[in-house]
C-alpha cells in the first residue's frame, strides 16, 4: 500500500479556513501557482491585482475571434483550450498585471500625447497616403472586437511595458566580429559530386525463409513490444453525476439566481455612430449643421471625407470615460455635444437606446438550477472525499471504503499508459483523463493511489490489481510487418555494401565518375548545399548533410538517403564575401541582439513573478471554459 498521511483532505479543509493551499504547477516555462482563491470571479491574483473571469473571458473571446478568422470557421472556448490559447491568454494577462505593478511601483505614467503619438505610428490605422485614418482606426477595432477604452488602456500598458523593457535591455552590444563569424557560419555553402545506389535495384529480392525470419525476429523483437497493461479498480467521485441526484430547495435556486443576477442582467446599451475630428472648431461646426437638420453622414463626409464611423452597440464600460459620460447622459436618441479624448474631438449620434434589463428569475431558472446543482454537488464531494480519505487512512482498503460510503467501484481489465485497451482502442471515462493516466503510471501492483482532485471539482482514487509487463509481440501476430522490415533491412545492407565498395575505390584514387556501376544513378556534379538543408540534391539525407559540413575538401563520404545510399565527394567550400554583405551582417547582429534582449526580458519577467507572487485559480478558469461542465441537465 502507498504511504498516506491520515485525514489529508480533512486537514486541508480546516487549514483552508486560515490560509491558501499552494500547489506548485509548471506552466509557461516557469513555476506558477494553481489554487482555489476562494472567489469564483477571480482567475488569477498577481500581487494585489485580481484578474477576473470577465477579463479572462473578454481576452479569450478576442483571441478565439482572431483565430476563427484565420481558420475560416468558428471555434469555441473548449477548442481554444485544446489549441493552448487559454494558457496563452492567462500568461499574457498575468504579464500585463506584473508590469502594471512594476510601473506603479516606479511611478510611471503615460500621457495623452504619448498615446496619440503611438496611435499615429500603427500601420493598420493609416490610409494609402500613410496618414492616420479615423475610419480605419474604428473599423480595425470593431473587427477585432475591441472597444476604444480597452484599446487605449492596453496601449498605455504596452507603452509602460516597452519603457521598462528598453531600460533593462537597451545596452546589449554584440561585437562586430561575432556577427561576422555567425553570418559566415550560417551562409557557408558546400559543393558536392555524388552518385546514388537506389533501393529499387533490390525490389525483386526473394522473400525470407521461416528460419531467416525467425532469426530476424530474435534480433529485432525488442522493437515490437506490446505495451504494459494494468488491471485497475477505481472510485470516481464525479460532480456531474452527483448533480443528477441533487434535490434543490426553492430557496437554494433563488440564492443562486441572486448570486448570478448581475452577470445575467443586461446593462444599458446604445447603438452609436460618430464623427472624429482633429479640432474643437470643426466639431462644433458638425454639431451645428446636424442640429440644423443636415444629415449626419453627409456632414461626416463633408468634414472627414467619409461617412460616420459605426461603433455598433456599446455598453458604458466599452467607451472611454470622457465619451461614456456624454453618451449615456442622453435620455433619448440624438447627438452629443463635442467631446475631447486622446484621439481628438468626437460628435456622437445615439441611434437607438436599449435600456438596462434586469434578469428575471423565471427566464433563467433552468440555467441557474443547473449551476446550483453543480455547486451543491461539488460541496458534497468535498465532504465525501474527506470521509473516503479518513476510511483509507484508518486501514480500510478501497473496496471496503467504497462499500461503507455507498460508492461503486469501477474497473478497467486492461489499460495501457495512454488509456487504450489491448486492441489499441481508447477506453472511455476516466481513462481519457491526463491526470488519471499520470497517476496510473505512478502506481504499482497492489498499491492504492492517493485521492486526487480533478479540474472539474471531482476526485478519484485507484488501485492497480495486477500488471502485465511489456513483452515482445508473437512472431505470427507481426509476421507481415516483420517481413516488410526484413526486406527494408536487407536492401539497406546491400545498397550500403555497394556504396562502401565504390567509396573505397574513390578514396584510392579512382575518379568518382569512373567507379559508377550499372546499379548507380548518373553522377551529379557541383551540387550546392547549405548548412541547414536536409537534402543532397534530390535525395533527403539530413545526417549526411551534417557529415559533409564536418568534412574537408576532397573527402569521400557515404550515407543513407530516402531513396538509396549515396557516395559523396566534397568538391568545394564557398565562404561568403563579407566586404559586400554588410547589410546582411548587420541583420545578423540585430537578430542576435534581439535574442539576448528576449532572454533578459524573460528572466526579468520571472523575477517579477517571484517578487509579486502569482496565483492561478484553475477551477475558475474551467468555469469560464465549461460553465456547466458536461452536465446532461
Amino acid at each position: 500500500m502507498a504511504h498516506k498521511k491520515p485525514g489529508l483532505f480533512k486537514r486541508i479543509v480546516v487549514i483552508a479556513l486560515f490560509s491558501l493551499l499552494i500547489l506548485s504547477f509548471a506552466a509557461w516555462g516557469i513555476q506558477d501557482i494553481f489554487l482555489n482563491l476562494g472567489s469564483n470571479q477571480v482567475v488569477a491574483k498577481v500581487g494585489e491585482i485580481e484578474v477576473t473571469q470577465t477579463d479572462f473571458s473578454n481576452s479569450l473571446s478576442r483571441e478565439t475571434s482572431a483565430i476563427s478568422q484565420q481558420l475560416g470557421r468558428s471555434i469555441d472556448f473548449q477548442e481554444a483550450q485544446q489549441l493552448g490559447l487559454t494558457n496563452r491568454v492567462i500568461s499574457r494577462l498575468v504579464s500585463q498585471a506584473l508590469f502594471t505593478l512594476q510601473s506603479n511601483e516606479m511611478g510611471m505614467t503615460v500621457s495623452e500625447a504619448q498615446l496619440k503619438q503611438e496611435i499615429l505610428k500603427i500601420p493598420a490605422f493609416k490610409n494609402e497616403l500613410g496618414d492616420f485614418d479615423a475610419n480605419r482606426f474604428q473599423n480595425t477595432l470593431y473587427q477585432a472586437g475591441i472597444s476604444e477604452s480597452t484599446f487605449l488602456t492596453d496601449l498605455a500598458k504596452d507603452i509602460e511595458r516597452q519603457q521598462i523593457n528598453d531600460a533593462i535591455t537597451k545596452a546589449i552590444p554584440v561585437p562586430q566580429k561575432l556577427a561576422e563569424q555567425l553570418y559566415s557560419y550560417t551562409t557557408e555553402k558546400r559543393l558536392v559530386d555524388y552518385i546514388e545506389i537506389p533501393y529499387s535495384r533490390f525490389d525483386g529480392m526473394s522473400a525470407p525463409s521461416d528460419a531467416e525470419l525467425g532469426t530476424y525476429y530474435e534480433d529485432e523483437k525488442q522493437n515490437y513490444l506490446a505495451p504494459e497493461f494494468k488491471a485497475v479498480s477505481y472510485l470516481h467521485l464525479d460532480p456531474k453525476e452527483v448533480a443528477k441526484t441533487v434535490t434543490l430547495t426553492e430557496e437554494q435556486i433563488e440564492e443562486e439566481f441572486l448570486a448570478q443576477k448581475e452577470n445575467l442582467s443586461l446593462p444599458d446599451r446604445r447603438n452609436l455612430v460618430q464623427i472624429l475630428l482633429t479640432d474643437e472648431a470643426q466639431a462644433k461646426e458638425a454639431q451645428d449643421k446636424i442640429l440644423g437638420g443636415a444629415d449626419f453622414n453627409a456632414v461626416a463626409k463633408e468634414l472627414t471625407g467619409s461617412e460616420g464611423i459605426d461603433l455598433g452597440v456599446m455598453e458604458k464600460a466599452d467607451l472611454l470615460p470622457e465619451l461614456a459620460e456624454g453618451v449615456f447622459a442622453l435620455e433619448t436618441t440624438g447627438i452629443t455635444a463635442p467631446i475631447q479624448s486622446p484621439l481628438g474631438w468626437h460628435v456622437i449620434s445615439v441611434l437607438e437606446i436599449s435600456p438596462a434589463r434586469e434578469a428575471v428569475f423565471e427566464d433563467v431558472r433552468e440555467q441557474v438550477t443547473k449551476d446550483a446543482a453543480l455547486r451543491v454537488a461539488t460541496d458534497e464531494l468535498i465532504s465525501l472525499a474527506n470521509q473516503l480519505d479518513d476510511e483509507i487512512a484508518s486501514g480500510a482498503n478501497l473496496d471496503e471504503a467504497a462499500t461503507k460510503l455507498g460508492q461503486v467501484i469501477s474497473n478497467y481489465e486492461s489499460i495501457d499508459a495512454e488509456g487504450r485497451d489491448r486492441d489499441g482502442f481508447p477506453l472511455i471515462g476516466l481513462a481519457e483523463n491526463n491526470k488519471f493516466q499520470e497517476i496510473l503510471g505512478q502506481t504499482g501492483t497492489d498499491d492504492d493511489s492517493l485521492l486526487t482532485e480533478l479540474d472539474d471539482g471531482g476526485y478519484f482514487i485507484l488501485k492497480v490489481n495486477s500488471i502485465t509487463p511489456a513483452a515482445p509481440r508473437p512472431l505470427q501476430e507481426i509476421k507481415s510487418e516483420l517481413t516488410q522490415a526484413w526486406f527494408e533491412s536487407r536492401r539497406n545492407k546491400e545498397a550500403k555494401a555497394i556504396a562502401e565498395k565504390l567509396a573505397d575505390e574513390s578514396r584510392n584514387g579512382t575518379a568518382l565518375q569512373a567507379v559508377t556501376d550499372e546499379a548507380a544513378e548518373l553522377i551529379q556534379f557541383g551540387v550546392e548545399i547549405n548548412r541547414f538543408s536536409s537534402n543532397v540534391g534530390e535525395a533527403l539525407a539530413p545526417a549526411l548533410v551534417r557529415d559533409i559540413y564536418k568534412a574537408k575538401k576532397g573527402d569521400v563520404l557515404t550515407g543513407q538517403a530516402d531513396g538509396g545510399y549515396l557516395i559523396v565527394t566534397l568538391s568545394g567550400i564557398e565562404q561568403p564575401d563579407l566586404s559586400n554583405q554588410s547589410e546582411q551582417v548587420d541583420a545578423m547582429k540585430s537578430s542576435v541582439e534581439g535574442s539576448y534582449k528576449s532572454d533578459i526580458f524573460a528572466q526579468y519577467l520571472s523575477a517579477l513573478r517571484e517578487d509579486f507572487g502569482v496565483e492561478i485559480n484553475q477551477s475558475s478558469i474551467e468555469q469560464v471554459i465549461n460553465p456547466y461542465g458536461t452536465s446532461p441537465y
